[in-house]
């Protein structure tokens, strides 16, 4: 089923490649307007031959990382302790909720203004794209653990770092992991906005650059690379989701991690 379903995601793709190739050869396209299929492909070879490509790609991913990790360092703590205590949460929930309603490109004159031009400014703006989703999805995560597991943990007296790995952890991987899913979505996305207006170097710039000196090969070169290497990402949690030791031996929607650690059979050995 899975192979079926990532075959027929490359139908489309391949249609339009076809497509694209086609009004090239039949000369049906304005070539200062758009490069023809060779064109492109020629540009890319040009750019790994020069390690131009490989050399943004490389500063683009290691921003991303940076501000990323933060990012989780910060928000899983953070949502864990106002899910597993819901009674901080209308402290802190109305100004985060306030926060996350201003795109990350906002925010970039003034992070630039703060930070300076280099590379904390672009750090900033990774971390608040990432944070709020890795927050909100462990927030959410934590607070939809079922009561009575919460019930058996106090029975159990679990201390407070028994009831993190037992019950909180694996209560909430799934949503944790969606969370990171997301925040490493929306930071590679913020990264290139921020490169394309304040950088000399990485993929946005690359764009930008490409665009100045009108080189159309080489900017789709560009948005291509940014479109796999998101793909990619995003494929590498869906990996680690799938690792997770109850997604190996639960159908989807049926037992999370709480469930199948707080089942009759393991209680035991708690």
């Amino acid at each position: 089923m899975n192979k079926q379903v990532s075959w027929r995601g490359l139908v489309i793709p391949l249609i339009v490649i076809i497509f694209w190739w086609g009004l090239g050869k039949a000369g049906l396209i304005n070539l200062q307007l758009i490069p023809s299929i060779e064109q492109v492909c020629q540009a890319l070879l040009e750019l790994i031959k020069g390690q131009t490509l490989m050399r943004h790609l490389a500063i683009s991913i290691q921003r991303v990382l940076i501000g990323f990790i933060f990012a989780g360092v910060i928000g899983v703590p953070f949502g864990i302790i106002l899910g597993w205590f819901p009674g901080l949460q209308p402290w802190f929930n109305p100004t985060l909720h306030f926060l996350r309603q201003i795109p990350p490109v906002a925010w970039i004159p003034l992070f630039i203004m703060w930070f300076g031009i280099g590379e904390a400014s672009k750090n900033a703006i990774i971390f608040y794209a990432a944070f709020f989703p890795i927050f909100l999805n462990t927030q959410l995560g934590v607070s939809q653990i079922a009561k009575e597991y919460w019930e058996v943990a106090r029975l159990y007296q679990f201390p407070w770092s028994k009831t993190l790995v037992k019950l909180v952890l694996p209560g909430s991987a799934r949503t944790i992991i969606t969370g990171l899913r997301l925040g490493m979505g929306m930071s590679w996305r913020a990264l290139v906005a921020a490169e394309m207006l304040a950088a000399n170097s990485g993929l946005g710039y690359l764009i930008v650059i490409s665009r100045s000196l009108v080189r159309l090969d080489e900017l789709v070169v560009g948005i291509v690379i940014v479109g796999v290497v998101g793909i990619i990402m995003d494929g590498l949690f869906v990996w680690l989701e799938k690792q997770l030791p109850w997604a190996k031996n639960s159908k989807e929607g049926e037992l999370d991690g709480a469930e199948l650690i707080f089942s009759e059979s393991n209680l035991k050995d708690l």
